[in-house]
């Protein structure tokens, strides 16, 4: 790469009709596993990316969704596609990996946030906040890595 380059990833939703660019490598890149990641994404765990506002733009039919103050998360407006969520008076918004999968980027988390909320233990020797570290304003408490990876149970009854 030549120097004064930017790195550019560029995605884009389930159709087609959306897309999402980013300049620059990002900020930080980790896992999270809160109910409302795991409710908006329909599965165990999100991959995400976190940029300053200024280095992601969004083109084609968006939705966005502000059911909370922290967290507007944005999709392609014909089929859904979730493509980022914003962080309002933070300046910052996370990509969903997913969203870049076409491009190069090379996801490498660093570590899990809402750890406490899981309902899939992931083996992999990162750090597992219960919420998220003291430098985001969550409580720092660690969660001890499992021993493998998989489904943890959710219904007391179904163990046994």
């Amino acid at each position: 790469m030549m120097s004064g380059v930017s790195e550019t990833y560029q995605g884009i939703c389930y159709c087609g009709a959306c897309s999402v660019s980013t300049t620059g490598k990002p900020m930080i890149m980790a896992y999270c596993h809160c109910h409302s990641c795991r409710k908006w994404h329909s599965a165990p765990v999100n991959a995400w990316c976190l940029w300053s506002a200024d280095k992601v733009s969004l083109s084609g039919p968006t939705v966005q969704s502000d059911k909370n103050d922290e967290s507007h998360r944005v999709s392609c407006g014909k089929c859904g596609g979730a493509l980022v969520n914003i962080k309002p008076g933070k300046d910052i918004v996370a990509v969903y990996a997913m969203s870049l999968a076409e491009s190069d980027l090379s996801f490498e988390p660093t570590f899990h946030i809402f750890y406490g909320e899981r309902v899939f233990d992931m083996a992999d020797g990162l750090p597992k906040w219960k919420t998220v570290p003291t430098s985001f304003g969550g409580d720092g408490v660690v969660v001890p890595e499992p021993d493998k990876t998989g489904w943890i149970p959710l219904n007391p009854r179904a163990q046994g």
